[in-house]
């Protein structure tokens, strides 16, 4: 029989653009290593560009809330044509409802324990209308099949962990993927990065330093593994900022081709933090740490990639300010803004919903807009124009010629990295390009920018 996986298109933003930041989809890797052999398995990912949707006995569809309208649609045409369809992810486990409404059966949580129970049902005609992934053990998930995959993704991927004891309010992975974090086990994950063919490597876990003594053991260890064997490898990882507390790690992990790390600093104001439950942050903040952490980080070899959130309840137009201030004095490498997006499955999303200030919610349309660019309520001290034209003013001051050419010598200089800067270069690029060429991109008015936001020329 034919199983036909699908990504769906996505609505991108940021470096997402960009055919440098172009990374296969695993968790579909991960479905097909625990399909049956009795199986031939096409993968099809639609952000790689154009492409053919084959006959099919049963397809497999995944998706972010930004590209779920678009998975509902190819749903929706092979349904028509008599095939079933199951859908899983992270958006439809949080809207389950919504999903049944486009195909026969959805998945909710980490499918890989269930789906061969599913496939049986499937082979018997018995499928439900819901199964519950639940929490897979990953100690014992077979290793993901790259076989399927096209050839031509600049970046490969490789998940260690799952799970995060946290409670962002903005954020849905404790909901999906749980409270507790998981690693894998060590043979594995070295036994997959050696089967991956690309130089660069996309380390998906949401926070690779973990939160436990024993998570930084195993993060020194795979570290020093992947130098033992000289895999030749370059990574870009995610991290808390709490990473810079430990230079001698840091001094490791570029060593061990780590070169840049995307840093979830999401405000440098402490009420935002707080509004956000942003709580590790806000100790940082309150401790004056973060300028020290990100120094230390750089110090060491490795570009930081900061992550901000602007535009919620908290900000205001002096948020603005700050945030500008801060990306300057702090010399981050690589910027990322994003508004605040009520995603599914957040308490962000319940408060927002409750309180009936979502702008638009007829979905599965309004789904499209949730891309993490787009302003989707009301702040309370601000108007959704405030947001757009603060953006704006950060961006349209940050890539300007003169900052620019300084921020690119100053990381060649200060992590002493031609690798890293390369990265930076290129990684900050893909921002500017998609900043630029974005639909919500105008002919703003500079100096009345400048005026609005208080800006100081540098």
């Amino acid at each position: 029989m034919h199983l036909v996986l699908i990504n769906p298109l996505s609505k991108k933003s940021g470096a997402g653009t960009s055919k440098f930041s172009n990374f296969p989809p695993l968790s579909l890797s991960f479905i097909a290593a625990v399909t049956s052999s009795n199986y031939r398995i096409t993968l099809i990912d639609e952000n790689m560009g154009k492409c053919h949707f084959p006959e099919a006995d049963l397809i497999g569809i995944t998706g972010y809330t930004s590209a779920i309208k678009r998975g509902y649609q190819i749903a929706t045409r092979y349904r028509q044509k008599g095939v079933p369809v199951i859908m899983g992810g992270i958006h439809v486990s949080m809207l389950a409802d919504e999903a049944l409404k486009y195909c026969d059966s959805v998945v909710t949580g980490e499918a890989e324990l269930i789906w061969p129970s599913v496939l049986k049902d499937f082979e018997n005609g018995t499928l439900k209308r819901i199964y519950e992934g639940g929490f897979a053990d990953i100690k014992k998930l077979p290793l993901p099949r790259r076989d399927i995959l096209r050839s031509d993704y600049y970046w490969g991927t490789l998940q260690t962990s799952r799970g995060c004891p946290l409670k962002c309010n903005f954020c849905s992975v404790s909901a999906f993927n749980g409270h507790r974090f998981r690693r894998r086990t060590m043979n594995d994950v070295i036994s997959e990065l050696k089967q991956i063919k690309q130089k660069l490597i996309w380390l998906i876990d949401d926070n690779i330093i973990g939160f436990k003594v024993s998570d930084r053991y195993w993060l020194s260890e795979f570290l020093a593994k992947v130098r033992e064997l000289k895999l030749n490898k370059i990574f870009f990882a995610q991290s808390s900022i709490q990473i810079g507390e430990y230079p001698d790690l840091l001094r490791l992990a570029n060593k061990a081709g780590i070169k840049i790390i995307l840093l979830g600093i999401e405000s440098v104001e402490e009420q935002s933090l707080k509004s956000l439950n942003k709580s590790l942050n806000s100790s940082m903040l309150r401790r004056n740490k973060y300028y020290e952490l990100i120094n230390t980080i750089r110090k060491s070899g490795i570009g930081v990639l900061g992550s901000f959130i602007l535009g919620s309840d908290t900000d205001s137009l002096r948020s603005f300010k700050a945030t500008y201030d801060f990306i300057r004095k702090s010399r981050i490498d690589i910027l990322q803004l994003m508004k605040a997006t009520p995603l599914p499955g957040t308490k962000f999303y319940e408060k927002l919903d409750s309180e009936n200030r979502i702008i638009d919610k007829n979905y599965p349309n309004a789904w499209d807009e949730y891309r993490l660019t787009r302003m989707l309520f009301e702040p309370k001290n601000l108007s959704v124009r405030d947001v757009y034209e603060g953006f704006a003013w950060i961006k349209l001051n940050y890539y300007r010629w003169p900052v620019k050419i300084r921020r690119y010598l100053r990381t060649i200089i200060e992590t002493k990295d031609i690798v890293t800067a390369y990265l930076v270069y290129h990684f900050d690029k893909g921002y500017e390009v998609s900043f630029k060429t974005s639909e919500i991109f105008e002919d703003f008015n500079m100096e009345y920018l400048n005026r609005k936001f208080n800006h100081r020329k540098n």
